[in-house]
Parts: structure tokens; sequence; C-alpha cells
């Protein structure tokens, strides 16, 4: 939910949030065990034992569709760097999030009362991340939230995708080299090739045709992979032949687990889907 704190207590309960407002007290206090986990204490009688979440910058999400990006420096001319703003005394993350979701930009900055959305540009890099208690502020709308201030912008990534990189075609001359996308199934080929395709502006191709990702918009699926059109080829081939066809290989290495799992998800789901408990259960 990108907090910065997880507080424990009572054995059994969690608390969430972005400052401490209490004074320490002895560690001797914080002695119950954890309900959960024998051998491990998780807080003790009205004491909280806190811990500081280091991944929070990174890793955290918010109900899972905003990724807490951090605190940020307000730009310059923030009217130029996040375009669209909008002014709500009851702000809260969920509100600000929603209001740029609507509005189609992957970036919400919370500044107090005042909700910004608008793109990473370089007016707005989102390179150098600030103290997060200098956007420690209380939400208006939400006692356990903080909403940055007039200075300093509490940031997170909506899920909408960067309209800015949707352009894709062929490469205008043909390339020099096949450079394959060789991997093992489930390995995560077709994830990278979007990753690929949207930083390059060039499609991608495949050894095979899946007629289902080319109607997704992987048009260099349709080309014959030695065409020279694509800027490399996917290939699950592991054959000495095979692999002598191509001049230079990015190489995708997973665990063997997950790759063998997401392949599973895909035979029944699809690219993007799950198989059912049904097919998990089967032989």
């Amino acid at each position: 939910r990108g907090y910065l704190y997880a507080g424990l207590e009572f054995g059994a309960e969690c608390y969430c949030g972005h400052k401490i407002q209490a004074a320490n007290a002895s560690e001797a206090e914080c002695s119950m065990g954890c309900k959960g986990e024998r051998g491990r204490t998780c807080g003790g009688a009205n004491r909280l034992a806190i811990y500081r979440l280091e991944l929070a910058q990174e890793a955290a999400r918010r109900d899972g569709s905003a990724i807490f990006r951090g605190c940020f420096r307000r730009p310059a001319n923030v009217s130029i760097a996040l375009p669209t703003s909008k002014v709500m005394l009851n702000m809260s993350v969920d509100k600000c999030v929603d209001f740029c979701t609507e509005k189609e930009y992957p970036l919400a900055a919370l500044a107090g009362t005042t909700c910004h959305c608008g793109f990473p540009t370089t007016l707005f890099t989102l390179h150098e991340r600030e103290d997060e208690q200098l956007c420690a502020q209380k939400c208006p709308g939400e006692d356990f939230e903080s909403c940055g201030t007039a200075e300093f912008l509490l940031v997170y990534q909506t899920q909408v995708q960067d309209n800015r990189c949707m352009d894709r075609r062929f490469l205008p001359t043909r390339a020099k080299q096949l450079v394959a996308l060789a991997s093992f199934p489930g390995a995560g080929n077709t994830w990278a090739r979007h990753l690929i395709e949207l930083a390059t502006g060039f499609y991608t191709g495949s050894y095979y045709f899946d007629g289902s990702l080319y109607n997704k918009g992987f048009k260099g699926e349709r080309d014959h992979w030695r065409s020279g059109r694509t800027i490399c080829i996917k290939t699950h081939e592991s054959g000495q032949k095979e692999i002598e066809a191509f001049d230079a290989a990015i190489l995708l290495i997973r665990n063997p687990y997950k790759a063998l799992m997401a392949e599973f998800n895909r035979k029944f789901g699809g690219h993007i889907g799950f198989a059912a408990h049904a097919h998990w259960q089967g032989k």
C-alpha cells in the first residue's frame, strides 16, 4: 500500500503509516509471540514493534492498482511539468489516483489538497527521490495516508499506459543481423517483446505465428522470421541448426518452476490469463 512503516501489536494486529508519532518504549515490552509464526515477536500490549519497509519506494502497491514511486521536489513550473490538476478539500491517495486515471495520465502527484497529473518528462524525471518524511503530511480525507506538501509531491504511478510510446512500425531498412529473443516457454518472452517494442518503436517478430498475439497488436507476428523487418525474433528452439540461423541472441532466463507455472497458465488461459482451478486439479 506504499507505506513507509509497519507496526505489530498484541501478536496479531498490523498497522501502517508514513510517520512515527510516539516515543520509544523498552524492547522488553514488545515480547508477545506472533500468532502466525512461532519464535517471532509481534509487539506487545499497547506497544508497537515498528519496522521500516526498505522496499516501499520501489515495490509497494496500493490495492493492486497504483504503484508508489516516492517523494519528489515540486518542479519549477508545475503547470507545464504536470499539466492537469484539481483541488479536492477531502483529498486522499485514491481520489488523486482515480482522477488521474480518468484523465488518462500515468502519474498522480499529491500536494496537500491538490492533485497533479502528467507524464515523466525532462521537467519531472522521477530520478531524484527525497526523504519521504518531507512528504509526510496527513491527507485531509484519509487520516492514515500522506498527501505530500506544496513543495514536495508524493507520486504514484497509475495503471494508464503511457500513450506517448504506442507508435510502432517495421524497420525502415532490412536488418543486417537476425537477433533471436530466445527462451524456454513461460520465461516471459511475450512480455519482453512488448517492452522492446514500446522502448524502440519497432515491431518484434516470431519464429512461429500466433494469431491471438497478432490480433493484440504484435504485427510482426505475421512476417516471416527471416524478413529482416523486425528488431528481434522470438524463438523457443534449442537445436544447433536453429540456433546457428541467427547472428546474435538475447537470452531470457527465468526460475524453471515459475516458467512452468506461467506456461501452464498460458496454455489454458492465454498470454495474459490464468488456468482455471479445475485445470490445476486435473491429471
